[in-house]
């Protein structure tokens, strides 16, 4: 059974009375303003005022992907144990994450005056990413609410398991870059300007590279605090710009260009969309619909917008592998198990393959990245240690009692 969702690109804000006279607001997602004023009117809700905002430059914060994963698979289970909904969610807040149970009483409320849990979600102030409100969404219109949490719980938990594993393979990199640039900073804050001193003091003349060193680590200290603040600037500025829809566009847009960046961005945008695309078709969406919800679920705006551009065409009858394709909105090996998954009739168990694919890659070029960083870093901050060292041991050997 195809079920229809309201999923777009666009998410309007409203303000609304009810038909008790109360005011309510709150999000939705709809094509059109025309379309997100006629779902309000359709639900009972006379709107007051209606504007779009943008999915990307919105200041909604998200749950943590792992907290929303443990949260969703253990309403799942209260459901399935036969309790309704509004008691499930009362038992879900003393089991769930703080960040949950501060959103709950909330979502229950809402529920309680005859809203969907997906429409109680997606008006919080922090919620599930929007691809798992989309899943809910189609599994209380038809395909069942139980097995839709499922399916988000389990995109859920894939998610997190990536980014954990990236993680992880990061950690060490990032403690030896830190350790190093402490060393570096030790060097020339402390130790080379009282070596400088006591040189100094001897009135002798130094080695041509303790010069050098003694040099270099004056032109740092000189220029710390201005390319400090120019750093400042730079981060404020560039902030700014990817805080608007069109900046983070292009941004991505750059970062999808960078050699092996680029690939492995690639390579993760489509494995999240995949997951999404795979368990939206699975809970019932049409391929239309279940696209724009996967878009989201990209985390790449440039992405975002080709795969909007993929739906256009698919609507217009072209394939969704060949249109992907045509697009450049997901890997070649995504294309070519989409179009598998066309001709055998099982598209949403071949996403799920390439979704599987792609992490894989995605974690093995992340540990491959990270065996030839470690040791780029070992060279280079031990280079920089041992030329300060080998500086400072000349310029002592240097020195001549009695001169």
């Amino acid at each position: 059974m195809n079920t229809t969702i309201e999923t777009s690109p666009t998410t309007f804000r409203y303000r609304a009375i009810d038909a008790k006279g109360h005011v309510r607001s709150g999000r939705l997602g709809a094509r059109s303003r025309d379309a997100a004023m006629a779902d309000l009117v359709a639900g009972g809700l006379r709107p007051i005022a209606i504007s779009a905002e943008s999915t990307f430059a919105s200041g909604r914060s998200t749950l943590p992907i792992a907290e929303t994963a443990l949260a969703l698979r253990i309403l799942a289970d209260l459901l399935d144990s036969g309790l309704p909904l509004a008691r499930a969610l009362a038992t879900l807040e003393t089991l769930a994450s703080p960040r949950w149970r501060a959103l709950l009483p909330g979502v229950r409320q809402a529920v309680r005056e005859g809203r969907s849990l997906a429409g109680a979600l997606s008006e919080s102030s922090a919620a599930p990413p929007e691809v798992v409100i989309g899943i809910i969404n189609a599994g209380e219109r038809g395909s069942g609410l139980i097995a839709a949490l499922r399916h988000a719980g389990a995109l859920c938990e894939e998610a997190a398991a990536t980014r954990s594993a990236v993680r992880s393979a990061l950690a060490y990199p990032m403690l030896l870059a830190g350790a190093g640039s402490a060393a570096v900073v030790l060097l020339v804050g402390v130790v080379i300007p009282r070596f400088a001193t006591i040189l100094g003091d001897l009135g002798q003349s130094l080695p041509p590279s303790t010069r050098i060193v003694l040099g270099a680590a004056g032109v740092m200290r000189a220029a710390w605090l201005p390319s400090t603040l120019a750093a400042i600037v730079t981060g404020v500025l560039w902030y700014a710009w990817v805080s608007t829809a069109e900046g983070r566009r292009q941004w991505h847009a750059v970062l999808l260009r960078v050699p092996i960046i680029g690939a492995v961005r690639l390579a993760d945008a489509s494995a999240r969309i995949c997951t999404a695309l795979s368990a939206l078709l699975a809970s019932g969406v049409a391929i239309a619909p279940a696209l724009s919800g996967a878009a989201r679920a990209a985390g790449d705006a440039e992405l975002h917008a080709r795969i909007l551009e993929a739906r256009k065409s698919v609507e217009q009858g072209e394939r969704t592998s060949a249109a992907l394709a045509r697009h450049g909105a997901a890997t070649e090996l995504v294309v070519r198990l989409a179009q598998a998954g066309e001709e055998s009739g099982r598209l949403a168990d071949m996403l799920a393959h390439a979704a599987r694919m792609e992490r894989d890659r995605v974690t093995r070029q992340v540990r491959g990245a990270v065996r030839l960083i470690e040791p780029l870093l070992i060279i280079v901050f031990g280079g920089i240690v041992a030329l300060v060292a080998s500086a400072l041991l000349q310029a002592l050997y240097s020195v001549r009692p009695g001169a």
